[in-house]
């Protein structure tokens, strides 16, 4: 072992030893003493490699909402078939109607989903967690079906995993 590696382990040299001037000075294996740990090579490289792999990691396409144009009052939809176009009800209902099917609380799963997306089922984190329940999309093809961004499918899975016992997948929130 080198001298400077004695003077990282905390072992002096010999009384009276010339020191190089790299380890009585700036340098200490390689990484400057001012740039601290972040300046070495290793550390640097595993920053490098995360920000490739991290940085252009596809996210799946939002659905974009339908826009109909209504032309004239004529053509204007009844009111039968707006209820039958609309969605099954808001976000908040369509949580407690999957948690009531698998035997949770429904303000429990709200507050979850509250606390992963603000209940917006658009949600996308820089992570690479999408929805209402943040799903990544390895856990979405294993337990989701659907679009991953559907808040009827992404709190149907949500209260299945819960149910199951599996609350530990939302460590922050549930």
């Amino acid at each position: 072992m080198g001298l400077a590696g004695l003077m990282i382990l905390g072992l002096a040299p010999a009384a009276g030893a010339a020191l190089p001037r790299s380890v009585a000075g700036a340098t200490i294996l390689g990484a400057s003493a001012h740039r601290g740990l972040e300046g070495s090579e290793s550390v640097g490289g595993m920053v490098r490699f995360r920000r490739r792999v991290f940085d252009v990691r596809p996210a799946p396409e939002r659905p974009e909402p339908e826009v109909t144009a209504v032309t004239s009052a004529d053509d204007a939809p009844t009111t039968e078939e707006t209820e039958a176009a609309a969605p099954t009800g808001s976000v908040t209902e369509i949580i407690y109607a999957a948690a009531a099917a698998h035997g949770l609380d429904g303000a429990y799963l709200v507050s979850v989903a509250e606390c992963e997306s603000g209940l917006d089922p658009g949600a996308v984190n820089s992570a690479g967690y999408y929805g209402l329940f943040q799903f990544d999309e390895q856990t979405w093809a294993a337990y989701g079906s659907g679009p991953i961004f559907d808040p009827a499918a992404q709190a149907e899975a949500a209260a299945s995993l819960i149910a199951g016992g599996q609350a530990s997948r939302w460590p922050n929130c549930a």
